[in-house]
């Protein structure tokens, strides 16, 4: 059975699709990803540089070329974009962050997901430095966990320790579990469909957690999936990756000469001072 599971190549490409016409702003997502990977509440958030959290809330506004009536708020939810990096400066392709690590405690797997190993950091944050959307978090505190919080931590993910890089994952440590499962039923059924490395799916925590339905997670590389679809409508916009707007011949020309981060999740409005908000241009 273990020669069959090896033989097995990953197909699936995971990324996530975040519709902000439907967030509200809840902070639902946050917490839910926060409790998910055993961060500790912390007493004061004030502190903006050493905030430790996976995913972070982000209220934007219109408010610099607007005026009243017109002013217009929405929400952003931003974590780690797992990017893909280009074709041809990077071979294989992969994300700026993995190629500053300098002790390999972040990679980029066969299905897309750049992870990072919390007990393999040194914490000299040359990722952080790297990354292009800031979604890398400096771990500034040594975990404390009072009351009935300690119930709740997760067996699954590894307490990160003061000193080391965090960020999201796209809860891979969910995907683990439930290919697991799959193998343990495939021994017992004798189903070797279930084998299959690609067979099992899952959803993030802020998936499960967002109360309006905003958040989608899947497989990019699935033409007929709900994230996928929703990654090429006309309303998709990826963070502050301004080479979509741009013809094929052009960023073609452009990904020869620079190594863009490729994202894996894509926002979707159809507020137009939002997408332009979303790429650093000037509302018009």
């Amino acid at each position: 059975m273990e020669n069959k599971v090896n033989q097995i190549k990953m197909r699936r490409k995971w990324g996530m699709a975040i519709d902000l016409d439907k967030c509200i702003g809840c902070g639902k997502c946050s917490l839910a990803c926060n409790q998910e990977n055993n961060m500790p509440i912390f007493e004061d958030d004030s502190d903006v540089p050493k905030r430790v959290a996976f995913l972070e809330l982000m209220k934007v506004t219109n408010d610099r070329d607007a005026k009243f009536p017109d002013v217009k708020t929405a929400y952003l939810p931003k974590m780690c974009q797992h990017c893909q990096g280009g074709p041809y400066i990077e071979n294989p392709p992969t994300a700026p962050c993995v190629s500053a690590c300098p002790v390999v405690a972040t990679d980029m797997g066969d299905d897309g997901v750049v992870s990072q190993i919390w007990s393999r950091c040194i914490g000299c944050r040359y990722c952080q430095a790297a990354c292009p959307y800031e979604a890398r978090v400096f771990n500034w505190w040594k975990p404390r966990y009072e009351g009935n919080f300690k119930k709740s931590l997760s067996n699954d993910v590894s307490i990160a320790s003061r000193g080391t890089i965090v960020k999201c994952t796209f809860c891979s440590h969910r995907w683990k579990r439930a290919r697991d499962k799959a193998v343990s039923e495939a021994a017992a059924e004798g189903n070797d469909a279930k084998l299959d490395i690609n067979y099992p799916t899952y959803k993030t925590s802020c998936q499960e957690a967002c109360s309006t339905g905003a958040i989608v997670f899947g497989d990019l590389g699935d033409p007929d999936s709900e994230v996928s679809k929703l990654a090429n409508s006309d309303r998709a916009v990826r963070l502050v990756h301004s080479i979509d707007d741009e013809p094929e011949e052009i960023r073609e020309q452009w990904r020869r000469k620079k190594d863009f981060a490729n994202p894996r999740v894509y926002y979707l409005t159809s507020q137009k001072w939002l997408r332009d908000m979303m790429r650093f241009k000037k509302n018009s």
